[in-house]
């Protein structure tokens, strides 16, 4: 076997593990989605804590955002990662209720050991919602033309210009996260355990999905 097929079936031997541990039993994945909303929150107010001022006025005027509190890489050669997140929608009534999604994305470079990331995408224009809403699944490699930044390392003229700010805060022996290589996906089965009814994010995000417990992470967005 050369060593392109070699790499070839690590990524998928890693990405198969990781996808291993998706929860299948309603209770676990309600438990799941309350650890979840606290992750967020945390990521929230961690990223207001770095960021001051700047952070809340891109959440004032963002049109959605999604927070992944936990992706996580794993692999020497070939990493796989992997992580649970949620995209809330901001109108003019406030942040809607979450929906679940799921990352998962396959990269092939000099990555050491493992790493955990915590990311906040800032939707800033209705375009960019709209392409995470009108499907299930959707591949940030083919952001169908939409520009986006790097929180952490764009000037200000690529912010105001960008219609997707990504945040991110990484630990471990890579640093950074290769976000463009991220395929999101929405979890049906987390928004069913979380809201009782099958709904899918553009329903949650109009109003069709409430549930308390949601509400202090949409204070912490607020705040």
């Amino acid at each position: 076997m050369n060593r392109r097929s070699l790499l070839a079936c690590a990524g998928m031997f890693a990405m198969l593990t990781l996808v291993g541990c998706t929860s299948a039993n309603p209770g676990e994945e309600q438990a799941d989605n309350r650890s979840l909303i606290a992750k967020a929150i945390t990521t929230v107010d961690a990223m207001k804590g770095s960021g001051g001022a700047k952070t809340t006025a891109l959440l004032d005027k963002a049109k959605g955002v999604v927070i992944f509190p936990n992706l996580v890489k794993g692999g020497a050669v070939v990493g796989a990662s992997r992580g649970q997140g949620v995209l809330l929608a901001h109108g003019p009534h406030g942040w809607s209720d979450p929906a679940f999604y799921e990352a998962t994305s396959l990269s092939v470079g000099l990555q050491l050991g493992g790493e955990e990331s915590s990311v906040v995408m800032f939707l800033m224009d209705q375009q960019a919602l709209d392409s995470l809403l009108k499907s299930s699944s959707y591949s940030l490699k083919a952001s169908g033309g939409m520009a986006m930044a790097d929180y952490n390392t764009a000037n200000q003229q690529q912010l105001a210009g960008a219609d997707i700010i990504v945040w991110s805060k990484s630990k471990g022996a890579y640093g950074g996260l290769t976000v463009s290589g991220s395929d999101i996906s929405q979890r049906f089965d987390l928004d069913q355990a979380f809201y009782g009814q099958p709904l899918n994010a553009a329903e949650i995000t109009a109003g069709a999905g409430k549930n308390a417990e949601a509400n202090p992470l949409r204070a912490a967005l607020s705040r």
